[in-house]
């Protein structure tokens, strides 16, 4: 895979996934109407307006998530209880409105807009809305990853038009972006102070590469997977899918400790691309160690799928899995800190009960 084809691909898949983990409400008015235990409550259908709807973007706690609405070009975020319904507007966005992300500790919100084409404004604030940091970046594209051992620290990735680019380091107790020294551009931390990527041959096609870990301090490297096409970062391991030699569909989704010991791991077929191979999405349940995730029916090429997904629970401790639906649209999926519900969808507007599978719309029909 080329650099302009990765780097574009990437950019891609990290406007779509978000990460979810362990995290309580706090602060919040809405949050004082859900006392009640949510295994005895009822997710609202139809429930959200579908005017002005734009996305759902995470649970910020087991009974509320944060949603955009937009309309005539201004957007502001609110947060919804899936149980009542009530939604309370905590900010409203001054610039074209592009993504937002919720910490991983659920009482922050990043949210990324853009003044102009060449220009990103990158804006943390509260679950009030008390704004916290404020920031402009030039650039053409952006990606950003929280730092999940020190909620105050992010990455940010700032490409030019010719995919160059600069990683920076914002620490919201010293709130100024410092020039990163690293190799790829594409980074998830793995500790305070080191971090993950893929080191890609800058010459070659490849659809694999060495997962490395380098600390920023000290700038030493560490292999940690030698064959590695995707990896995800979680509290206590991390998830590198791994290439099999000779293997032609089949890949090891392998969960690695801190120690380099492989706790569990599950082959899956995956589809093909021109130049890569296609990862479905998928989130983790931190409280129960669960991975949720999808994975196609039949096998084949992703260009040309036509076929239906499964979706899938694996236990990481304990190594097993089962499958929760078998017949479902690839659409994303982001899940609550305790596991019971996760959003689904283009615009995450539906829930998935997990504990009894079925699946809510909270978006109303369009009449």
């Amino acid at each position: 895979m080329n650099k302009s084809m990765r780097l574009t691909f990437f950019v891609v898949i990290s406007l779509i996934l978000l990460q979810a983990c362990q995290s309580k409400t706090v602060n919040t008015p809405l949050a004082e109407k859900t006392g009640q235990n949510q295994t005895e409550m009822n997710i609202k259908e139809n429930s959200i307006s579908s005017q002005a709807f734009k996305e759902n973007v995470d649970w910020i706690s087991d009974s509320e998530v944060l949603t955009v609405k937009e309309k005539e070009g201004s957007a502001a975020l609110y947060i919804t209880d899936v149980f009542t319904g009530d939604s309370e507007k905590i900010y409203d966005i001054p610039f074209s409105y592009v993504q937002s992300m919720v910490s991983p500790g659920r009482d922050k919100i990043l949210i990324h807009s853009a003044p102009t084409t060449y220009t990103a404004m990158i804006t943390l604030i509260d679950l009030t809305g008390k704004e916290l940091y404020k920031e402009e970046i030039p650039s053409y594209e952006l990606s950003y990853e929280w730092n999940e051992f020190n909620t105050n620290k992010l990455l940010i990735t700032s490409f030019a038009e010719d995919w160059s680019f600069d990683v920076f380091e914002l620490d919201l107790n010293e709130p100024e972006l410092k020039i990163v020294d690293v190799e790829q551009p594409f980074l998830k931390w793995n500790s305070e102070v080191s971090v993950l990527y893929q080191d890609w041959d800058k010459d070659g096609l490849s659809v694999s590469a060495p997962l490395v870990n380098k600390n920023l301090l000290d700038g030493k490297k560490e292999i940690i997977d030698s064959s590695s096409i995707h990896f995800e970062r979680f509290p206590g391991y991390l998830l590198s899918v791994h290439a099999e030699e000779d293997a032609e569909s089949a890949f090891s989704y392998q969960f690695i400790n801190d120690t380099g010991e492989i706790l569990s791991q599950y082959e899956a077929d995956l589809l093909s691309r021109y130049s890569d191979w296609f990862i479905p999405y998928y989130d983790m349940i931190d409280k129960k160690d669960e991975l949720i995730t999808f994975q196609a029916n039949n096998p084949g090429s992703f260009d040309t799928y036509s076929g239906t997904f499964s979706l899938k629970r694996w236990n990481v401790p304990e190594g097993s899995g089962e499958t929760l639906f078998e017949d479902l649209p690839l659409e994303p999926i982001q899940c609550s800190p305790e596991g019971l519900y996760c959003l689904y969808g283009k615009q995450l507007e539906k829930v998935i009960n997990l504990k009894n599978p079925a699946i809510i719309r909270l978006l109303e029909e369009e009449g």
